[in-house]
């Protein structure tokens, strides 16, 4: 009787003051983002035929969600940018990666995910890159809302000794340490491999947790960017692949596997069914470092399917927020449309009312799979905001998308069969920057040869194909032509014309875009000694 009086007293305390169920029952949020990761890296999302084996990913992914049309932005501030404020990176000021040295950072006045998330009760912590802007406190993670980070500010480093190279003779500094929204600070040197320490960190930020509060916690991955520096025993499960980098890459990823398992069934186990675990990469493989998109057309740093559209999927421990049993959201979602719907989840979703943020709340489409999405701006950025004066603009709209501008890389790539990049590309000039790349890695080791490899393969030979192709405009139907064989622009000129539209809507409303490129040559100067 008491109990039935208890639920009942419950039950109008839930109507007479509108509190929500998600309200009380918040879920505990873990966002795992991994780098450089392609279409065709994780097993289970191309059928079982990649060459990387990914066991527990699969079996994760098969008890999860699984999006089959996840789109990010093509590098890898842009996407993180989008995640943390839910907008389109344009909309943030950050279209492309910011180099080391960089003074940009996400803009002082933009709300943030852990902000909004603290706001509705949660704790909020981070590990791993971050990648957002570094040259001040305030541009860190501590300074855009998390109440601990630990982990790197920036890109490539090395796996074990967190060092950064400026060339191969020249090291920049060590990227590693621990900072708290107190103030305070420890520079350490990191003797674990990265994924590990990330992983260890991770859970220790779990068991730390006062449960009064449910957590928010992002774990950001340095792997499987480069420079490819997998333990042994996860690169010996890759020795089937003949090619170097692939199989760096393929140990990368391996070590990712057995991470992404650890912390998703230590969630389960310290936190409780009541947790939900977001996994994505932060854009397409890179594929000249090892990463793999097909068959998808391209990867990282186009907007081409293979640049954008990423293998991810989440586990919903209590079964309440989303489907499970491995099935597949095919509609549209965008990485910013994260931000509202965990705010969605938490009963907070007022919050961003008068934001004007991009993102969509999916919260009602991942439980009922419905479209809520039919448009996604996918890259944007015009000729003054780019390191190398190139501009490039792509928009998906239903089944149709747009890419107007200078084309970094046109090509497919597939699996190699011998110790050598597989593209498309037959010509001469990418045979010989990499055996070049190859050559001084040979001498130096990948760690100081990672920002040769960057210019060479990345920079100067999208330079290349930049002024190969052209300026051209492109337009593709996704639904007959997922892999952007052909070219329907000149014949559907009405489509065209509204895709264009909509790109310059989103034009006029671009908020200051800092030169992310401008590098102070001194700035190591302010380095400061570690641990």
């Amino acid at each position: 009787m008491f109990i039935k009086y208890v639920l009942v007293c419950f039950i109008l305390l839930l109507h007479f003051t509108k509190i929500s169920w998600a309200e009380l029952t918040k879920p505990n949020i873990i966002f795992i983002l991994i780098d450089d990761v392609g279409w065709a890296d994780f097993n289970y999302n191309v059928g079982g035929n990649s060459a990387i084996p990914t066991p527990n990913l699969d079996r994760l992914a098969g008890e999860g969600l699984k999006f089959k049309s996840h789109y990010v932005h093509p590098t890898c501030t842009p996407s993180r940018a989008a995640l943390m404020t839910g907008r389109y990176a344009a909309n943030t000021g950050l279209p492309f990666a910011t180099f080391p040295g960089s003074v940009a950072g996400l803009p002082d006045d933009m709300e943030t995910m852990p902000r909004l998330l603290r706001k509705s009760g949660y704790s909020a912590h981070m590990v791993g890159k971050w990648h957002l802007g570094h040259a001040q406190w305030k541009q860190g993670p501590v300074g855009k809302g998390f109440e601990s980070h630990t982990g790197s500010f920036m890109w490539d480093l090395e796996s074990y000794t967190k060092l950064m190279w400026r060339t191969p003779l020249t090291i920049m500094g060590a990227d590693w340490g621990k900072s708290f929204e107190n103030g305070s600070y420890s520079h350490m040197a990191e003797p674990r491999h990265a994924t590990i320490a990330i992983t260890d960190e991770a859970i220790a930020r779990m068991k730390e947790h006062d449960a009064a509060n449910p957590l928010f916690l992002y774990v950001s991955y340095n792997a499987a960017h480069s420079p490819l520096q997998p333990e042994p025993a996860w690169e010996a499960e890759c020795n089937h692949i003949p090619h170097l980098w692939r199989r760096q890459f393929c140990g990368m990823v391996v070590g990712l596997d057995q991470a992404i398992n650890r912390v998703i069934t230590e969630a389960k186990d310290i936190l409780g069914n009541n947790t939900v675990v977001v996994v994505t990469p932060d854009n397409g493989g890179s594929t000249w470092f090892g990463g793999l998109n097909a068959p998808l057309r391209s990867g990282k740093l186009t907007p081409f399917e293979g640049g954008v559209k990423v293998p991810a999927f989440a586990v919903d421990h209590s079964g309440n927020y989303m489907m499970k049993g491995g099935k597949e959201f095919q509609h549209i979602f965008h990485i910013s449309d994260w931000l509202p719907t965990f705010l969605s989840w938490a009963g907070s979703k007022s919050l961003v009312d008068d934001l004007n943020i991009d993102g969509i709340d999916q919260s009602k489409a991942l439980q009922d799979n419905s479209a809520i999405r039919n448009d996604v701006l996918l890259e944007l950025y015009r000729s003054q905001d780019s390191h190398d004066g190139s501009e490039s603009a792509a928009y998906r709209k239903g089944k149709y998308k747009l890419i107007q501008g200078n084309i970094r890389d046109p090509y497919w790539y597939s699996e190699p069969t011998e110790d050598k990049v597989a593209t498309s590309d037959q010509s001469y000039i990418p045979r010989i920057l990499e055996n070049f790349v190859r050559f001084l890695e040979n001498i130096y080791g990948n760690g100081p040869c990672d920002v040769p490899h960057i210019v060479a393969l990345n920079l100067l030979l999208s330079s290349i194909y930049s002024r190969r192709e052209g300026y051209k405009t492109l337009l593709f139907d996704l639904e007959a032509d997922p892999e952007e064989k052909y070219d329907i622009a000149d014949s559907h000129p009405y489509v065209v014309k509204d895709l264009l539209a909509e790109i310059e809507k989103i034009k006029t409303k671009l908020p200051f875009h800092p030169r992310y490129w401008m590098v102070n040559q001194n700035w190591t100067q302010s380095f400061i000694p570690g641990d």
